[in-house]
């Protein structure tokens, strides 16, 4: 709870002081306010990205993994009115690891840890204007992660909800929360990990080709 409130908090803060920066008048209505982009006025336009994030992962086996989290991503975007958006999205992710909690056996067969350090993704964005300026999205996609502990790759499908605002001319903050539930890891080493979900909060930059 407290990683979605923070997110939320950084970009609605971001997004107030871009709009406050470019307010040139009064309260008496001399001249209008001004953000950098008050709406997604483009058509459509690729984009490219960076994000840095946190996750902890939970095995069905007791192991549970603390990462940093790092992905390059790229997308099209598009407004498909004047309130609603929609982008598809790539990106590769690289994780350091902070904790790794494994659960131990007395049998090594029967020990499990939930470690993996990179893994990769598409998803589907659509989003709507909840402000002028604020957009809030939702991310439904796929992603394949690498257990590294298990020699294996998993498929785990995500979902997540966010907020994007403009912060100078092509530049964009975005703000999110990510769900993602693995299906089973059935690994080579230590008898698996059972089905690991994952929670995450993500802070990123975009750059729009407009």
């Amino acid at each position: 709870m407290f990683n979605k409130l923070l997110v939320a908090s950084v970009v609605l803060a971001a997004s107030t002081g871009a709009f406050a920066a470019n307010y040139k008048g009064d309260y008496k209505g001399e001249a209008a306010p001004v953000c950098p982009s008050c709406t997604y006025t483009y058509q459509a336009a690729p984009y490219v990205g960076v994000g840095l994030g946190n996750f902890v992962t939970y095995s069905g086996r007791g192991a549970v993994q603390n990462a940093i989290s790092g992905n390059i991503n790229a997308g099209y975007a598009a407004m498909i009115n004047p309130m609603f958006y929609l982008a598809g999205e790539a990106l590769i992710e690289g994780d350091a690891n902070v904790k790794n909690y494994t659960r131990v056996s007395t049998t090594a067969a029967a020990s499990a840890s939930a470690r993996s350090n990179w893994g990769y993704g598409l998803s589907i964005i659509p989003g709507y204007m909840v402000t002028d300026h604020v957009l809030g999205f939702a991310r439904l996609g796929a992603v394949r992660s690498r257990f590294n502990d298990q020699g294996v790759w998993s498929t785990g499908w995500q979902v997540g909800l966010g907020l994007q605002t403009n912060v100078y001319q092509n530049w964009d903050m975005r703000a999110e929360y990510d769900y993602t539930n693995y299906n089973r890891v059935n690994g080579s080493n230590n008898g698996g990990i059972g089905k690991p979900q994952r929670n995450q909060a993500v802070l990123g930059l975009i750059y729009k080709f407009l």
